[in-house]
Formats: structure tokens, C-alpha cells, sequence
């Protein structure tokens, strides 16, 4: 009885070290398995991204890494009338001049590679030394505020050397640009700034806000 046990014994070690060799090489099978379904789905999603870039409105004009070049030629193509310069830390400067209903100014485009921005800003738009008095700075101030607030693309800016008064926005441009997203943004800011400029004007000659 004793030598059977013994037999049994390690006839249940060997089982033990059969389950044991084979469930290790079932679980890299599943890891295996697992992995070429990963990959299979990153290449159907791959596909899918270029299909959907390809069928979109914009797709014809996107730009994955776009250049001040790509951003002069959207300008071209969509009828605008501009100047283009370098720039210190920059990829050169486009100048796009806007006469409005209220005022006139300058909207630049910078393009900065390094930090993948595109900075736009208007120029010549309105200055705090334009308030006569402590009163309208005040007044000034506090309407930039109220507006920052309300406004969902771009923001109002003082710049604190030269006093001027100024509305940016920033594109981050890690997923590309594409014409119809670069043309609305500036044509929204070149609206924004001529609207918003009357009551900004009001209350920097003190008359309320």
C-alpha cells in the first residue's frame, strides 16, 4: 500500500507539472492571440482616421504640419490682401489689414515651429493711453474683463510696455490645421474686434460700460 501511494503520489506531481506546462503555454497562446487582435484593430483604425480625413469638407485643404507658406495660400485662395515678413523666433509674420464698420486695424499671423503654435492678434486697434483719465482705465479694464468672460475663441489682452489693447487667440497645431478652420477663426476675430470695439471705446473715454 505504502509503494502504491508513492506511485500515485508522483503520478500527481507529474499531472500537476503537465497542467501546469500547459496552461503556461495556453496563456502565451492567448497573450499571442490577444496581441495580433490589437494589432489588426490599430490598423483598422489607422485606415479608418484616413477615411474619415478623406471625406471630410475640409480634408482637401488640411495640412498636418502647416507653414506660414500653407497659411499665405489659404489667404490667397479665400481673397485676402496681405503683407509677409520675417520675425525674430518665428516663422516669419503675415500683416492682413481689416477696414471695418467701426475701426480700422491690422491682424498678424505668426507661426512659431517649435511650440507647434499659430498666433493670431490684432494691431492698431486701441490703446489705454487713449482714456483721458484714471476713470477710463478703470472702466476700460473692467469691460476687457466682462468681455474675456463671455467670449468662447480669443481673448482681450493689454500689452503692459506699449499699452495696447489687443485680441489673440492661439491654434495648437500637434493635429494639423485645415483651411476652413484657419479662415473662420480669422474672419471671427476680425468681427469680434470691429463689434466689440464701439464699447470698448466708450469706456475708455469713461462713459460707462
Amino acid at each position: 500500500m505504502k509503494l502504491t501511494w508513492v506511485r500515485f503520489a508522483h503520478l500527481g506531481i507529474i499531472a500537476s507539472l503537465f497542467v501546469t506546462v500547459a496552461t503556461g503555454c495556453a496563456s502565451r497562446r492567448v497573450i499571442a492571440l490577444e496581441n495580433e487582435l490589437l494589432k489588426e484593430r490599430i490598423i483598422r483604425l489607422e485606415a479608418e482616421k484616413e477615411r474619415i480625413l478623406e471625406a471630410s469638407p475640409d480634408a482637401e485643404g488640411f495640412v498636418k504640419e502647416p507653414t506660414l507658406t500653407d497659411i499665405a495660400g489659404w489667404l490667397d485662395e479665400a481673397g485676402f490682401i496681405y503683407s509677409k515678413s520675417d520675425a525674430e523666433g518665428a516663422d516669419g509674420l503675415i500683416e492682413i489689414g481689416f477696414d471695418g464698420e467701426h475701426t480700422d486695424f491690422t491682424i498678424t499671423v505668426q507661426h512659431f515651429p517649435k511650440s507647434a503654435v499659430l498666433f493670431l492678434a490684432t494691431h492698431d486697434y486701441l490703446k489705454v493711453n487713449d482714456a483721458p483719465d484714471n476713470r477710463g482705465v478703470i472702466l476700460l479694464l473692467v469691460k476687457l474683463a466682462a468681455l474675456n468672460y463671455d467670449l468662447l475663441i480669443g481673448k482681450f489682452q493689454m500689452d503692459p510696455e506699449s499699452g495696447d489693447i489687443l485680441l489673440s487667440a492661439e491654434l495648437h497645431l500637434g493635429d494639423g490645421l485645415g483651411y476652413r478652420t484657419f479662415i473662420q477663426l480669422l474672419e471671427h476675430l476680425m468681427s469680434t474686434a470691429d463689434t466689440q470695439w464701439p464699447e470698448l471705446n466708450r469706456a475708455a473715454k469713461g462713459l460707462g460700460i
